[in-house]
């Protein structure tokens, strides 16, 4: 069965569209047939991959309009890895589908006709508990969240834990797979600290691989490559791989 995985945080700036392009880039070098989406009308996953969100081409906006085109949308960017791009007609999406009566489930028709081609789909969308966070929850079967090692971000898990509770309702089979640490800076004092209160209040769900606060990450994404491709003996890109095959393992287990 194909893993669909929404990444999802409510907090700006925690690191999410890097995971999600650099966990995504590395689980296709292991072998993973991997589609990316791109479920923000900032369309920064689609940038961070070099690709032009003006140009004149099919998005995850016409997928979720018309289904049936969602094959048309799928981008190819490196061997075994796909996306399904954005541009700013998903800002206008909310309202249009305001009185849908499945405005809440237009992700998961979109990927309707193609994610049984994937072994692995990973979603990304705004920063935010709203339209796009649900429509990702109701598509997805497991939920992925990148937790900042910051007070605030681990205090705002409380707020995600209950959409996700909600959500559930419209997706029985929603599961939370797991939490990333990422923007780790082991030398600021509150790293230790708030790392110990995760791994205690979610016992088996946070992932051993931690992500580093690393320039190379954003470098990699001015040049719309990932860090694996701009720099493979990075902190970063060593944490993705080690973070890809953790993904992996979990997934059989």
């Amino acid at each position: 069965m194909t893993r669909i995985m929404a990444i999802v945080s409510q907090k700006g700036g925690v690191g999410k569209t890097s995971l999600v392009q650099n966990l995504g880039a590395e689980l296709a070098k292991q072998g993973q047939l991997t589609l990316l989406v791109d479920l923000d009308p900032q369309s920064n996953l689609t940038t961070g991959w070099g690709i032009d969100p003006g140009e004149n081409r099919l998005t995850i906006y016409d997928a979720m309009t018309e289904p049936q085109r969602s094959t048309n949308t799928v981008v190819s960017l490196r061997d075994n890895l796909y996306l399904m791009p954005a541009n700013l007609d998903l800002a206008g999406a909310e309202l249009a589908f305001i009185n849908a009566i499945d405005r809440n489930t237009k992700l998961r028709k979109a990927l309707g006709p193609i994610a049984h081609h994937f072994d692995m789909i990973l979603i990304d969308g705004p920063p935010s508990l709203g339209f796009f966070t649900v429509n990702a929850l109701a598509a997805a079967n497991e939920i992925l969240i990148p937790l900042q090692v910051h007070p605030y971000a681990y205090k705002a898990l409380d707020q995600l834990m209950g959409i996700v509770e909600q959500v559930g309702e419209i997706n029985p089979s929603l599961r939370l797979s797991g939490i990333v640490m990422t923007m780790y800076d082991q030398r600021n004092s509150l790293t230790a600290a708030i790392e110990d209160a995760a791994r205690k209040r979610f016992p088996n769900l946070v992932y051993n691989t931690v992500v580093p606060i690393n320039v190379r990450v954003a470098e990699a994404t001015l040049d719309g490559i990932s860090v694996g491709e701009y720099e493979a003996s990075s902190s970063g890109a060593r944490a993705y791989r080690a973070l890809a095959m953790e993904v992996i393992t979990r997934g059989t287990t």
